[in-house]
């Protein structure tokens, strides 16, 4: 070893007269028969040292579902990162399959929105998510399946959009109801003797369930008159008035009434005619209201001499016919009628009623007698 002019040395060692023993270098290894020890040498002289186990922390990076967010583990600390601050960063046209740029108002997000470019088997070419606006109709017009259907998109339950059919009428639209029958001589359904007036309810709210409440109704309503003159009834001219009446309004005759005006009269002239009999049928149409019930006002009066301004009255007036009276030919003690055959068409509808619509002005004379097609006469 080499001393310094004060006989030190850097080992430690003895003074120069007494060199040192060993030296002063330093190596650890790994053993190469056991992961688990050093051969550390020191001074020249080896020794095998058992290498303490240590607590090591990893590192790791996980998910939590729950609180939507990445969990970095590091060896001294743990980082965060939420969802929403992921999502600041990343914008839609950022995403690989995706090509929104440039995104307008109310655009949809559609995969491959250009079905007619296809590739091999008809499969999506260079297929991306892109933005979709929905076209204008222009010239496209739905046209009617050959199973009598429409194809419509509607939302179900959940608000998903799937495609349903829409019939060109819907199922139940129309409902007819019978309520007073048609049977011409029969007396199931009364007669009734001289003037009268008679109120009869349409019950909608039993008669259409499936629409009373939920729209408007246009109700369709067809019926008949008959009056019979017995023998010993005079000679009349009858007029029977029906007027639609909406739940909570007054009967109004001025622009909605259904008027059926005739004779009831004997014909001394002719014996083989020994009675009369009129049969008429009226219609009409009217709308109620949504979650309105409706009847029919009906008015009927008779007319005759010595009087013909007034009406004809009765002490039968009103009063049902015996069936025993109304059963048998001629058997009546006074004119009798009966509004039968009566059936409403209940339809749902939007509708209103216009009582004051544009016309044309009435004319002092009219149109000289001119037929548009010869008189082949």
């Amino acid at each position: 070893m080499t001393c310094d002019n004060c006989f030190n040395n850097s080992c430690g060692c003895d003074p120069c007269s007494h060199p040192a023993k060993y030296g002063c270098d330093f190596d650890i290894q790994a053993n190469p028969y056991d992961a688990s020890i050093w051969n550390v040498t020191i001074n020249g002289a080896t020794k095998r040292v058992k290498i303490p186990k240590i607590a090591e922390t990893d590192t790791k990076l996980s998910t939590s579902y729950s609180a939507a967010a990445l969990t970095y583990n590091a060896e001294k600390h743990v980082d965060t990162i939420t969802g929403a601050q992921l999502g600041g960063l990343i914008n839609v046209e950022d995403l690989r399959d995706t090509e929104t740029a440039n995104a307008d108002s109310c655009d949809l997000l559609v995969y491959n929105p250009h079905c007619s470019e296809c590739g091999d088997g008809c499969k999506p070419k260079n297929a991306r998510w892109k933005n979709y606006h929905i076209p204008d109709a222009g010239d496209c017009e739905v046209e009617l399946g050959d199973d009598g259907y429409y194809r419509v998109l509607v939302k179900d339950d959940c608000g998903c959009i799937r495609e349903c059919r829409l019939p060109v009428m819907a199922s139940g639209s129309t409902q007819i109801s019978y309520i007073r029958d048609s049977v011409p001589d029969d007396p199931d359904f009364p007669w009734y003797y001289g003037i009268y007036n008679d109120t009869i309810n349409l019950h909608l709210r039993e008669n259409a369930p499936a629409f009373f409440g939920k729209y408007d109704l246009k109700i369709t309503v067809n019926y008949g008159i008959q009056v019979v003159h017995p023998t010993p009834a005079p000679n009349t001219n009858f007029r029977s008035l029906v007027v639609p009446v909406i739940e909570g309004a007054e009967v109004d005759a001025t622009m909605f009434s259904s008027i059926l005006q005739n004779q009831s009269t004997v014909s001394n002239s002719n014996p083989g005619i020994p009675w009369g009999t009129i049969c008429m049928r009226g219609s009409l149409v009217f709308y109620v209201p949504k979650g309105k019930e409706a009847s029919l006002h009906h008015e009927f009066r008779l007319r005759g001499f010595p009087k013909p301004a007034q009406y004809l009255t009765n002490a039968l007036d009103g009063q049902r016919v015996p069936d025993s009276e109304a059963g048998v030919i001629d058997g009546g003690r006074y004119t009798m009628s009966r509004l039968n055959a009566l059936q409403i068409v209940v339809e749902p509808a939007r509708g209103t009623s216009n009582t004051s619509p544009v016309t044309d002005p009435e004319r002092s004379q009219l149109d000289p007698a001119v037929d548009v097609y010869p008189n082949v006469g």
